[in-house]
């Protein structure tokens, strides 16, 4: 036999239990990389909101690449039990007798399934402190400035995150427009329009609510209407530049009552000043929040 003949037979063949080894080991690494940081991310409506990344990935590219890593550890595990049937059913034999049998090996892995399925369906400790630790660490991303008008308000459309935001959608798209936001149509959906722009959905409602600029309107209704200190101005901006006074006549309600509304949750709120003066000054990001208290029936 010749050497390259040799060498030929002495090629490392492919072992496909090594290969299933290092698939699950692999597999789980990334498991574990994606587990945690999906246990300290924020919830889906700060994380959307605020297009919240860590390492570069969203928090929905991160649940992807748990998703897909957990069905390739699924595969794998599938795999790795084919090719070790004879072993995994040596552990199901009694010892003594060499056959089917009671052993307390197995018995012990079931009953500790069993418990933490049971211990986190009736929430009993230590899985309920676990968990709650868990909820306690996702809140804690839940700051005023983070929080949508409303849950998921990415998926509204931008004209129905306008009227959200009391503002008039000729006004919005001017803002928006002057922060070089591009592709603005009424039904375009927030988050789209914020991926198109590499902007976030909260940075889409931020430009929507800026101060207007003064001495000219915005909507282009009018002529030296302006934006006073409280003023609508001649293109219907945001109600947040509306004192309250000012607001409860347009409104139609009483200033008495609307104070009453506000003192109820807390809310220190004086005639003169602004719905924005007023929601900052009591840790409120968004005028737009008074509005709920004010307008609820």
């Amino acid at each position: 036999m010749s050497n390259n003949q040799a060498n030929a037979n002495k090629r490392p063949r492919f072992i496909l239990r090594a290969f299933t080894s290092v698939l699950l080991a692999a597999a789980f690494i990334v498991l574990v990389i994606t587990g945690v940081f999906l246990f300290v991310s924020p919830p889906g409506r700060i994380a959307n909101w605020t297009n919240w990344n860590l390492l570069g990935l969203t928090k929905k590219e991160w649940i992807d690449l748990h998703v897909c890593f957990s069905a390739l550890f699924l595969l794998g595990s599938i795999l790795h039990l084919i090719l070790n049937l004879r072993p995994l059913f040596g552990y199901f034999k009694d010892n003594v007798r060499r056959s089917i049998g009671f052993r307390l090996e197995w018995a012990f892995a079931i009953i500790i399934c069993a418990l933490v399925f049971a211990g986190t369906r009736w929430g009993t400790e230590p899985f309920s402190s676990f968990l709650a630790f868990n909820e306690k660490v996702k809140q804690s991303w839940d700051k005023p400035r983070a929080r949508a008008p409303i849950p998921h308000a990415e998926l509204l459309t931008l004209s129905e995150l306008a009227e959200k935001a009391g503002v008039e959608m000729a006004v919005a798209s001017n803002r928006l427009a002057a922060k070089g936001i591009t592709g603005l149509s009424p039904d375009i959906i927030v988050q789209k329009l914020a991926d198109q722009n590499q902007r976030s959905a909260q940075q889409i409602y931020e430009t929507l609510l800026s101060e207007p600029s003064h001495g000219r309107s915005e909507g282009g209704r009018g002529g030296g209407g302006g934006y006073g200190r409280g003023g609508s101005g001649g293109g219907g901006g945001g109600v947040g530049w509306k004192t309250l006074a000012q607001f409860c006549t347009d409104e139609g309600m009483k200033l008495e009552e609307a104070q009453a509304r506000l003192r109820a949750k807390g809310i220190k709120a004086d005639a003169q000043q602004t719905l924005r003066e007023i929601a900052v000054s009591n840790g409120y990001s968004r005028p737009s929040e008074l509005l709920e208290i004010l307008r609820k029936k």
